[in-house]
């Protein structure tokens, strides 16, 4: 065991730690538990005693009770109370009886043994007795007023009992009972006095036990302390001299010196390996130490070599550097030469002209440059680098620069002008400039020039051909950014044209349907408010979904499908759209260039426009028709009646009376058409003067309400007098004429006409208002359009040629004024008219300073 423990220091240590912790667990442990132990069974001790004292506490009070209960009885002959006292015996006997069982030591034993007595002569001669006095007493057996203890003795019997037994109740007198009584509250006493002295012993005995084991803390702290002192002083007090004699050698080792073998203690553990580890390291230090020695003469020489021979690679390593810079500025031109030449064959060079001067600058080891682009003998543009906006200015201006020089002769340039101020050199220098011209081949013209500014030394033909050759590439490319900025105008230019057109256009072409914007619009598509002008758009929908909207679905199926495989159609294709919402009509063209078929043009053209004015040619001639028929029949029937039969007069007179009205009629419908001419030709002539606008109504109200037999016409105009108006008088009884008229027609029912004149602040208001037909919400905008009527079966049956309230409508403009209806369809509708009252006389000078508008020279030369 003890060589296993020698092996290593670390078994030491823990072997020494294991057994202090084994001795200081077990002697904890074993005190612990002694006093754990000790403490409980004194715990143990006190409660019983207190259980005991308890016990012994009620069973004196249940005494205590039953006597107070047994005197209550005797008093009062209560029976319900004698049942009480029958169960406080119970009680008591229960109580006596676990004392009997649960005595533990001699004293209990008495108390038990004397409390078993006492009951047996109370319950046996006491209660027996008390009993039959009270029955005595109920039955007038005993009269006395007291308990005589003679009377009592003399009421039970008591068999004869032992003299010596130690509760001998004695009824001779009441002092006697007294005594009884006495004896038995001593053996309460005493034994109450035996369990304080028990409890008195337990916790004497509870004290001892913590101070012994305090005691056992004690010897076992010392206990450890001693293992410590004997097992793991001396090991460590081993383990550091070794450690402090290892590091005083080294120390003496690091500085050079010899270092003194160490003795080795125990060559097993780890400070043993050290030492001897240690020891050879030491000797073999001083051998090699005395090699070195030896060999530093010989190092020395070596070195002397060493030098010569790096002084000879210093030099050769200058000569590679200097090559491999050489080398690389090369190869740093080349790749320069490269990226320029790549970015003058990109299409964008436009937005690389930076990086092309700054790299012929690099190229050519300038300071500054800049590339002028020349147009049409003008100067438009310049690119520089290192240059400032002065230079730029100066170089652009001058007359005498090398720009123009290189313009006038067509070839290279060069000029070197010595600078003494305003330069970043200390010293005085020289501007070496060259400008290289970059030709269009074709033309043999300038288009630009390559200006560069070198500081060190002019520029040599070497490098003047080389900026040459750059220069040939980007008129190249300059060229071929003009074709294509040329070919983007021209496609802009179409894109712009066909998005401007109103016709709707669809392009195919191998597969892929092209539109412009007015089709998006056309068919509702959700991209026309997101589309831009950048060429034609390409649909994301297939002709199929298109034509969903077209009411003519299978029609314009088949006509595409015509188109899509090439058959071009020579007809057109009227279509509508969306329930007729709009009209087109579709044409197709085929599209050749380059000497092949390249796709098909389909136009769509709105004609709802011209659809819409040939539906209403349509109805006003069909409307013409049917007004003029009807009083030329009549003309015609009545005529023709008068000349063919010899007719009485008073017949001949109606016949003549309905002809000249039929004639009436005609003549103001052909009026009609006259007016609405005259009024698109801007020749309608109107001769204004002040008119009193309630009279006249007044007046066209009467003549209407002539021919009204079903209808009551009635005029408010207010208490004061309406002011006069400036307007032409046939016009207006020809408008309120209309407005009248079609209240009293539109109303077939009849019912009230009511016309209103109401004055504002600048104007005269005149409502007309009836209780007919209505208008339909949606007919209200179109209701003052030439040839428009109302499209319903009620219409239909009255009569009318739709140029009314458009012959209105022109005539309240010529004034000034303002029209317009509000009707509720079933209920009637009003018709207001606003025109401006006589405006007060001016004087010359405000009619020189304000000149008048041609209606108002109108109304002055009236």
């Amino acid at each position: 065991m003890k060589s296993w423990l020698n092996r290593t220091i670390g078994r030491q240590i823990m072997f020494a730690f294991y057994m202090i912790i084994l001795t200081l667990v077990l002697t904890s442990a074993g005190v612990y538990f002694y006093t754990k132990n000790q403490v409980q069974d004194s715990r143990q001790e006190l409660l019983t005693l207190n259980d005991h004292r308890t016990r012994a506490t009620n069973l004196y009070e249940s005494w205590q009770s039953l006597q107070y209960e047994m005197r209550g009885f005797v008093l009062l002959g209560d029976e319900e109370m004698l049942e009480e006292i029958e169960r406080k015996k119970d009680a008591i006997n229960r109580q006596t009886t676990w004392f009997e069982k649960n005595a533990r030591f001699k004293e209990e034993e008495q108390y038990a043994t004397d409390a078993r007595a006492l009951y047996s002569a109370y319950t046996e001669r006491v209660m027996p007795s008390l009993t039959n006095y009270v029955a005595a007493k109920k039955d007038g057996d005993v009269t006395e007023p007291f308990l005589q203890m003679a009377t009592l003795g003399k009421v039970t019997q008591a068999p004869q009992l032992d003299p010596d037994r130690k509760f001998n109740i004695k009824t001779k007198s009441a002092a006697d009972m007294s005594s009884s009584i006495v004896d038995m509250e001593t053996v309460f006493t005493d034994y109450r006095n035996s369990l304080n002295q028990q409890e008195l012993a337990a916790q004497d005995k509870l004290g001892k036990q913590v101070n012994a084991s305090q005691v056992l803390g004690f010897i076992n702290l010392a206990v450890l302390l001693l293992i410590i002192a004997l097992l793991v002083r001396p090991f460590v007090s081993k383990l550091t001299g070794q450690l402090r004699q290892l590091n005083r050698e080294s120390s003496r080792l690091a500085k050079g010196e010899d270092a003194t073998p160490i003795p080795v203690v125990n060559e097993r553990d780890e400070i043993g390996e050290l030492t001897t580890t240690f020891n050879q390291m030491a000797a073999a230090i001083s051998t090699q130490k005395m090699q070195l020695v030896s060999s530093n003469d010989e190092l020395q020489i070596q070195q002397e070599e060493l030098v010569a021979q790096q002084e000879e690679l210093q030099t050769q390593q200058e000569e590679l550097e200097e090559a491999l810079d050489i080398t690389l500025r090369n190869e740093t031109h080349l790749r320069y030469r490269n990226e320029l030449t790549e970015t003058l064959a990109s299409r964008e060079t436009l937005t690389a002209y930076p990086a092309i001067i700054e790299k012929l600058i690099t190229i050519t080891d300038a300071e500054l440059g800049a590339i002028v682009f020349l147009e049409e003998d003008r100067y438009t543009d310049i690119v520089s680098y290192g240059m400032t906006v002065d230079q730029e200015r100066k170089l652009l201006t001058s007359s005498m620069s090398l720009l123009e020089r290189a313009r006038m002769h067509k070839r290279a340039v060069r000029s070197t002008k010595q600078v003494t101020s305003d330069h970043p050199l200390p010293y005085p220098y020289s501007m070496y400039e060259t400008v290289v011209p970059v030709m269009d081949p074709a033309t043999n013209t300038m288009i630009a020039s390559i200006y560069l500014v070198r500081y060190r030394d002019q520029f040599n033909d070497d490098q003047t051909e080389e900026i040459w050759s750059f220069s040939r590439q980007l008129a190249l490319s300059l060229l071929r950014m003009r074709v294509f900025d040329e070919i983007e105008r021209e496609r802009e230019k179409t894109s712009k044209l066909l998005h401007s057109i109103r016709e709707a256009v669809i392009y195919i072409e191998g597969g892929k349907i092209f539109a412009n914007k007015p089709l998006l619009a056309l068919f509702h598509h959700p991209a026309h408010d997101q589309f831009n002008d950048d060429g034609l758009m390409t649909l994301d929908v297939k002709i199929e979904e298109l034509a969903v909207q077209v009411d003519q679905h299978e029609a314009f199926l088949d006509y595409m499908d015509r188109v899509c495989s090439h058959e071009i159609p020579t007809e057109g294709l009227s279509l509508s759209l969306n329930k007729e919402e709009r009209f087109v009509h579709v044409y197709a063209e085929g599209i050749d260039y380059g000497g092949r078929f390249r796709g098909t043009m389909l136009v769509l053209r709105d004609v709802t426009i011209e659809t819409g004015i040939d539906r209403m040619k349509s109805e006003f001639v069909s409307t013409v028709s049917h007004e003029l028929r009807t009083p030329l029949a009549s003309i015609f029937g009545y005529t023709e009646l008068m000349l063919a039969k010899d007719l009485p007069a008073a017949r001949q007179q109606r016949y003549l009376t309905t002809i000249h009205t039929e004639t009436q009629r005609l003549t103001s419908l052909v009026n009609d058409f006259l007016d609405v001419q005259r009024m698109e030709s801007s020749q309608q002539q109107y001769h204004f003067k002040e008119l009193d606008l309630a009279n006249l109504i007044q007046e066209v109200a009467e003549f209407q309400a002539g021919s009204a037999t079903h209808h009551q016409l009635s005029l408010e105009t207010g208490d004061a007098p309406v002011r006069q108006v400036e307007a032409d008088e046939a016009k207006m009884r020809q408008l309120f004429g209309n407005l009248i008229n079609n209240a009293i027609k539109y109303s077939p029912d009849g019912g009230q006409v009511e016309l209103r004149l109401e004055e504002l602040d600048d104007r005269l208001r005149v409502t007309v208002s009836d209780e007919g037909i209505g208008i339909p919400r949606q007919a209200l905008p179109e209701l003052f359009g030439k040839f428009y009527r109302v499209d319903n079966s009620d219409s239909r049956k009255i009569g009318g040629t739709g140029l009314g309230l458009a012959i209105c409508q022109e005539i309240v403009r010529a004034h000034e004024g303002l029209i317009h209806v509000e009707s509720t369809e079933g209920k009637g509708s009003v018709f207001t008219v606003e025109l401006p009252f006589v405006q007060a006389e001016v004087s010359l000078e405000e009619i020189v300073e304000a000149p008048l508008s041609s209606n108002d020279h109108l109304r002055k030369h009236k």
